[in-house]
């Protein structure tokens, strides 16, 4: 069995998860603790640690995996040459670990004013001070480049605290 990736309709990703669990598929939507503010209250809360995006675990041979993309919530699934494209179980396994040791809430790592360094990717080794965690569990980077400066988005497995 391999696991699959399954792309969501906007804030829809729990109906999809739930609506494809009712059909018997192995459905796992990896969620982060963040902190919401709303009505002068401060809580904490569980988000998908990526919208718009879960993981199906199947075997494409026996599945009838053509309904994932008729239901509720879902989108499609991400698919090549027509068939559903895999992701490397090993991938999907230490989401799962990490959701379950704790390990998946990035505001534990970063507050708003740290300085960090971005280590791969278009801003590689650039420095950089965190404006704010989005709900998704991306952080939000104010770099300076070429001579002026940028706001970015950028997940955080990509940064390093600088002191």
């Amino acid at each position: 069995m391999s696991w699959y990736v399954v792309a969501t309709k906007r804030n829809a990703e729990q109906l999809a998860c739930t609506n494809l669990k009712r059909q018997g598929f192995t459905a796992y939507l990896p969620k982060i603790k963040v902190c919401r503010s709303h009505a002068r209250r401060v809580e904490i809360v569980k988000r998908p640690l990526v919208s718009r995006y879960l993981f199906v675990k199947m075997n494409i041979k026996e599945a009838n995996w053509r309904s994932i993309n008729g239901t509720y919530g879902v989108q499609y699934i991400l698919s090549n040459s027509g068939f559903p494209q895999t992701i490397r179980c090993e991938f999907v396994e230490a989401l799962m670990r990490r959701e379950e040791s704790g390990d998946l809430e990035i505001s534990q790592y970063y507050n708003s004013g740290d300085k960090v360094k971005v280590c791969g990717g278009p801003f590689d080794e650039q420095i950089g001070n965190i404006l704010s965690l989005d709900t998704s569990g991306r952080i939000r980077l104010l770099m300076d480049l070429m001579g002026g400066k940028i706001i970015s988005t950028i997940i955080a497995e990509r940064l390093l605290k600088v002191n």
